[in-house]
């Protein structure tokens, strides 16, 4: 199944959420992260080197158009050693956040259609990957084509925890085989509400435990055991505010970052 239009509105909705509001593609960032500033759907930043082939490509002219104050330090940021556009970026903000000006700025300019289109191919190239793993699982779980929720499922695994640690559906059915599929999210759960101030998201996890006993199964419940299952191979403080997010996309309710987020309308 190829990527089209609605997936990557589907992941763009999602993922914005979660990082940008309701304007996903116009997300523009300070230096909170130690990455200079973060920019659109994926927080593509300057720090990483993600965002400046993005920004050339676009072109100066679209830099100027959109950018009429900021623009030319902006163009001088992306085409600059990394170490030189940290320091532009650095210089439009107040506590490592962005002032007024630039911020609004860069929103226009990631709101730009040329912007926009290639925000959309980058999300596309990302999801052309997540759609491998996602056609895997239903064919695993012998379904007849991979869901939305599916697609938005592995697609935010793979780019917000890297990789999906070598597991398949075949480990969630050992798990279910183990304990008893009427347990699976008893056990799970039963994780949630034990975890302490030792791990991120511990508060979240409290009451994700509370909201997901005895209220999923079928598909949702697959893939919140193995949004459990890869929780538990990432490092230990982290584990809970995995957890947290994909299962949160698992069963479509949930607490992320102290915030409640109802996916149900998404997919």
């Amino acid at each position: 199944m190829a990527i089209d239009s609605d997936d990557i509105k589907v992941i763009a909705a999602l993922v914005g959420r979660f990082e940008n509001g309701s304007e996903p593609y116009l997300g523009a960032t300070g230096d909170f992260d130690g990455q200079g500033i973060s920019c659109g759907v994926l927080q593509w930043n300057i720090g990483q080197g993600s965002l400046q082939p993005m920004i050339v490509k676009a072109g100066e002219a679209v830099v100027h158009a959109t950018m009429p104050a900021f623009g030319q330090a902006m163009w001088e940021a992306c085409t600059s050693p990394i170490p030189r556009g940290l320091a532009i970026v650095r210089g439009w903000q107040s506590n490592k956040k962005l002032l007024a000006g630039p911020r609004a700025e860069l929103k226009a300019l990631m709101g730009s259609p040329t912007l926009r289109q290639l925000q959309d191919d980058r999300i596309a190239s990302v999801a052309e990957k997540a759609d491998v793993h996602a056609r895997a699982w239903a064919d695993a779980r012998g379904t007849a084509g991979r869901s939305k929720q599916e697609l938005a499922f592995f697609f935010d695994l793979v780019t917000q925890n890297g990789s999906m640690k070598g597991l398949s559906f075949s480990d969630v059915a050992a798990f279910k085989a183990a304990v008893g599929n009427a347990k699976a999210d008893d056990l799970i759960c039963d994780w949630l509400a034990g975890t302490g101030s030792q791990m991120w998201g511990h508060q979240d996890a409290h009451k994700n435990a509370q909201l997901w006993r005895d209220a999923v199964g079928g598909a949702e419940l697959d893939l919140l055991v193995f949004a459990y299952l890869r929780s538990q191979k990432s490092v230990l403080k982290a584990r809970a505010d995995v957890l947290n997010r994909n299962g949160t996309i698992a069963t479509r309710r949930g607490h992320v970052h102290a915030g409640f987020y109802d996916l149900t309308e998404l997919f």
